[in-house]
């Protein structure tokens, strides 16, 4: 073969583009823990783009579509998009406060941004939580949105649980695809970024919103108070005290008490760091969705199991003490959990 410098300039820039490739290909994947540590941190670099939000649940799918603008650390705009293009909604968060514009309403909703508040549960508390019961693993996945990407998959250690897989992008470490399904279930979820920009500036005014009160809805009574455990079990009493954890890898993460006609409800949360157990306490049975029974097969329930888009969904009780539990986990440990609950 002849030396380089007699080659001719298209077969060397050939050579060269094959040596790249061959490095690139040769290029070892991250630690998976270093690389769900990069999606968990806040962006290092502004990007914009244009994101399709799709859930399937049984035979129903819906679509949702959305302009994304966001410059670190915290300042983030979605303009919410009907589906010939118009804008139906616009939310901007500095991270500290949140307004959303519903333009069709014409109204402003003004409140605190979810992630400002200081929740009970330590982020590496959570964080350890999903090492113990997701099994991680990395590889080299398809571009999305023509960028080169890592596939971060977290493998539930416990059989019948979701699975969560996500689309990294290798330069960025920008989360641009996510996907999560249940096994055996016909319901699952996806985001993804079809159009995506990173390193481009982006103008003020995209983050500005007006500071006038006029016109103005204030929620900020509406936000959670992310109660400890020892707060909501002083304020339920000793005969319905909640556990600090639960079966299947669950841990407290945090609790708040909603006035709903003159009476309370107590909504506790629990995860295993990437699942959310929902479970409400009333003092009276609660309406619930009739359809989507989940046969019992030989698991022991005190009530009837039923699918609902946010997940399996269960009631129990008498007199002046109910229960609601609702998340996506097997029947089987939706028992087993409501064994351990007063």
């Amino acid at each position: 073969m002849p030396p380089i410098q007699s080659c001719s300039k298209a077969a060397a820039a050939l050579l060269i583009a094959a040596v790249a490739a061959s490095s690139a290909r040769a290029a070892s994947a991250p630690d998976p823990v270093a690389l769900l540590d990069s999606t968990l941190a806040p962006p290092a670099v502004p990007y914009s783009g244009h994101v399709t939000v799709t859930q399937w649940f049984g035979r129903q799918t819906r679509s949702e579509e959305m302009r994304v603008y966001v410059r670190p650390p915290d300042e983030v705009r979605r303009e919410f998009l009907a589906p010939d293009g118009r804008i139906t909604k616009v939310s901007v968060s500095d991270g500290d406060e949140e307004t959303v514009y519903l333009v069709r309403a014409g109204k402003t909703i003004r409140g605190d941004a979810v992630h400002s508040y200081e929740k009970v549960l330590p982020a590496d508390v959570e964080r350890q939580a999903l090492l113990s019961n997701y099994e991680l693993s990395v590889a080299t996945a398809e571009p999305v949105a023509g960028r080169s990407t890592w596939r971060l998959t977290m493998k539930p250690r416990l059989e019948g649980k979701a699975w969560q897989v996500l689309w990294v992008d290798q330069d960025t470490k920008v989360v641009l695809r996510s996907r999560r399904y249940i096994p055996r279930r016909s319901s699952a979820s996806r985001a993804q970024f079809d159009v995506f920009e990173p390193r481009k500036a982006l103008a003020d005014e995209l983050f500005e919103v007006s500071k006038t009160t006029a016109g103005v809805i204030e929620a900020r009574s509406l936000a959670p108070d992310f109660m400890t455990l020892e707060q909501v079990n002083k304020l339920t009493g000793s005969d319905s005290r909640l556990p600090d954890t639960l079966p299947g890898g669950f841990v407290f993460e945090s609790a708040d008490v909603l006035p709903v006609h003159g009476r309370k409800v107590v909504h506790a949360r629990y995860t295993d760091g990437l699942i959310v157990l929902s479970l409400f306490q009333t003092d009276r049975k609660v309406s619930i969705p009739k359809g989507g029974v989940i046969p019992a097969a030989g698991v022991h329930l005190p009530g009837q199991l039923r699918a609902s888009s946010a997940g399996k969904l269960i009631q129990w009780g008498s007199g002046r003490r109910w229960h609601t539990l609702m998340g996506d986990v097997p029947k089987e440990l939706v028992a087993e959990i409501i064994k351990k609950l007063p």
